[in-house]
């Protein structure tokens, strides 16, 4: 920040002004003015030791000075110094320097205060003009930057009552979020630096930059689009640039993509069709800003009670034993049903190993004439780790042949067996 480490050095009073002004001016024209206290605080922080006697009066001061008041006192402390110093410069010299016509309206009130500061001799340094500016630390009682507040001068003032307080309620949420568009009639494209506020979006692929007032351009990461509800406007093509801190509605875009005009008053601006003239939206002017406040579309959701049934799918198919747990545990809401005895399908087919045998009405004349095996196993433990069996079943006699078996491949053998036992 040049304000803040320039310096008097070896010019005179009046170039050193017409220096700081000139930096103030061009940080006005980058949209940062800075006020008047500012500006003495700045000049004051550039000053040579030869003029601590004129800082230390002002910094004590509890009625704040004007950058005019100031230059007087310091244009009168200057012609002292060089009458002091040898009388080499003479009065005619110092006007020709441009004295205090080119920035003091208040010769006399001037003069007399920079008498005062002279004949004060060499203080201590006192208030905010005391020191160099620090870079970072801010003031808690004024709230500005450059230093701390045993250093700033309005602990003096008993009737300063800290620093204005901006009210954003109208343009943040409650949450300390920016959710509103501001109507800006110099974009070109809306521009805003949450992505969150695109519905659909692309990644921007190109190399151009958003260009703001002071010229500085900000790169440009998604291409996308938004809705909003109340009113019902649509924003196309939407520049989302991480580096913008609020949300910009192009004037132009909104009428050409909405098919509706502006209206901007002192106190409010409408938003208007075009061919019936309706007014589609009514918003106040807050700040000097006309922001668009979005509205959520709110719907009435219809709230119905599961059925057990839907209870029974949703938790994986449990038995209705867990189910009832479950439910009365931790009170869920549900609907009983009339019929309890409602079979799930899923939980038989899930369930079942294999379809069933058709319905068989043959009958066998003779003993062996039809045999029926089936191997069971493995079982989870078995004493005689004999973990499968085989059986086989006379159709005729019903009797039963049972066999255990340490493993599965011992069937066919086992077959054979019972083969040559019953031939």
């Amino acid at each position: 920040m040049a304000l803040a480490t320039a310096s008097k050095g070896a010019t005179s009073v009046s170039d050193y002004f017409a220096k700081m002004k000139s930096l103030a001016d061009e940080m006005a024209a980058a949209g940062r003015k800075l006020e008047d206290e500012e500006l003495v605080s700045y000049i004051m922080t550039g000053l040579d030791s030869e003029f601590d006697s004129v800082v230390t009066v002002v910094s004590t001061c509890v009625e704040p000075i004007t950058v005019n008041e100031l230059f007087a006192q310091l244009a009168a402390h200057e012609q002292r110094l060089e009458i002091r110093g040898g009388g080499q410069h003479s009065s005619a010299n110092m006007a020709a320097k441009g004295g205090r016509r080119d920035y003091s309206n208040n010769g006399g009130r001037g003069g007399g205060r920079g008498y005062r500061s002279g004949s004060s001799g060499g203080g201590q340094k006192g208030g905010r003009g005391g020191g160099r500016f620090q870079p970072g630390v801010f003031c808690q009682l004024c709230g500005k930057e450059g230093h701390p507040v045993v250093r700033c001068y309005k602990r003096f003032d008993k009737s300063f009552s800290g620093p204005p307080q901006k009210s954003a309620s109208a343009a943040t949420s409650s949450y300390g979020v920016d959710t509103n568009w501001y109507m800006d009639t110099g974009a070109t494209d809306h521009v805003t630096g949450e992505l969150e506020k695109l519905t659909v979006r692309d990644r921007y692929h190109g190399g151009e930059q958003v260009h703001a007032a002071n010229g500085t351009g900000m790169e440009i990461t998604n291409v996308g689009h938004s809705h909003l509800y109340s009113p019902n406007l649509h924003l196309k093509n939407i520049l989302h640039v991480p580096q913008a801190h609020k949300s910009l509605c192009s004037d132009n875009c909104l009428t050409r993509d909405n098919n509706v005009f502006l209206e901007f008053h002192p106190n409010h601006f409408l938003i208007k069709e075009q061919v019936t003239k309706k007014v589609l939206h009514k918003g106040r002017c807050e700040g000097g800003l006309y922001p668009l406040q979005p509205s959520k579309n709110k719907q009435a959701l219809g709230v119905i009670k599961p059925s057990t049934s839907l209870w029974h799918h949703l938790l994986g198919h449990a038995s209705s034993r867990v189910v009832q747990q479950v439910l009365h545990r931790h009170k869920l809401p549900f609907a009983q049903e009339s019929n309890k005895t409602r079979v799930c399908d899923a939980c038989q087919q899930g369930k079942s190993h294999q379809l069933p045998y058709p319905k068989s009405f043959s009958l066998s004349s003779h003993p062996f004439d039809l045999v029926f095996s089936d191997v069971w196993g493995p079982a989870p433990s078995s004493v005689s780790r004999q973990n499968y069996y085989v059986s086989f079943i006379d159709d005729h006699t019903k009797f039963v042949w049972l066999y255990l078996l340490h493993h599965k491949s011992e069937v066919f053998q086992c077959f054979h067996d019972f083969q040559n036992l019953v031939e």
